[in-house]
Order: C-alpha cells, then sequence, then structure tokens
C-alpha cells in the first residue's frame, strides 16, 4: 500500500515538473539584472524628457545633460545616450546603451520592463534583437559603435 502512495506521489512530482516551462524559470531575472534593468530605464526616461526638452538635438547627449532628468543618485558612467530627430515623422528617436559587456545581466530585465517589445534587447551587428522578434536597425549614427552582446533600448520621444 505504502509503494502505491509513494508511486502516486512521484507521478504527481512528475506531472507538476513538466508543466514548469523550462525557458521560464531560466528567463526569471536575477537580482543583478532587475538592478541593472532599472538603471537603465531611469536613463531612457531621462533621455526621453531630455529629448522633448531639446528636439533638434542630434547625436550623443553627455551625462552632465541628463542629470537634471535623473532622479538623484541614479546617474551610472554605465549608460550611453544617443539622440537622432525623426526624419518622416515630429519627435526623436532615443538610444539607450553601453559600451561594456558587464552590463550584459540587463538584458533579461529591460526585455521584460519592455514586455517583450522588439525595441529592447542586444545589439547584434548594427540591429537590436530580441526573441520572437525581428531586427530593428540602430540609427546609422551609432550602429558601428554599439558592441555585438550588449543591451540596447529604443524609444520614440514624441
Amino acid at each position: 500500500m505504502y509503494a502505491l502512495w509513494i508511486a502516486l506521489a512521484m507521478a504527481a512530482l512528475a506531472g507538476v515538473y513538466s508543466l514548469v516551462d523550462v525557458h521560464y524559470v531560466q528567463a526569471t531575472p536575477t537580482l543583478a539584472s532587475a538592478s541593472l534593468a532599472q538603471s537603465m530605464a531611469a536613463y531612457r526616461q531621462a533621455a526621453i524628457r531630455f529629448a522633448l526638452a531639446n528636439p533638434q538635438t542630434s547625436g550623443a547627449v553627455s551625462a552632465d545633460a541628463l542629470i537634471p532628468y535623473l532622479a538623484a543618485g541614479t546617474a551610472s558612467p554605465l549608460w550611453r545616450v544617443y539622440v537622432t530627430p525623426n526624419a518622416e515623422v515630429a519627435g526623436s528617436t532615443v538610444v539607450v546603451y553601453t559600451t561594456s559587456a558587464s552590463a550584459a545581466p540587463a538584458i533579461t530585465g529591460i526585455e521584460q520592463l519592455a514586455f517583450h517589445s522588439a525595441f529592447a534587447g542586444v545589439a547584434s551587428n548594427g540591429s537590436v534583437v530580441s526573441p520572437g522578434n525581428a531586427a530593428v536597425a540602430l540609427p546609422a549614427g551609432i550602429a558601428a559603435t554599439v558592441p555585438n552582446g550588449t543591451p540596447v533600448w529604443i524609444a520614440q520621444a514624441y
């Protein structure tokens, strides 16, 4: 009788484990990933506010220029910002990226914060690539500057 109960319990556990998606478990962000992603999100918001306040800006935006738009204590030398006015519609394209491979853990976190948008992911040969989305080309001004394998988040400021 005990053997039957043990076999039933083992079968139930096997059923539960088969329902857990392996990719979900691996995609759960770590604390470092979430922290880096939140930091990048703060820079993205600051860059959008900067682009709205300075619609003619084109090119790299210095860290000092973003300070008025960042919350106290959120400045980080890790993130870079590039802004370019849109050619056909009002507003600007804002790109937040890094040149440091140490920020790679942020990729999972930013994809989740962006709700798996095509505009948040990893740089690959001048494009942003994210699972389940088509590649999105980076602006020509920085496409060659962003190293492959680093996190990139594109936004529209309008």
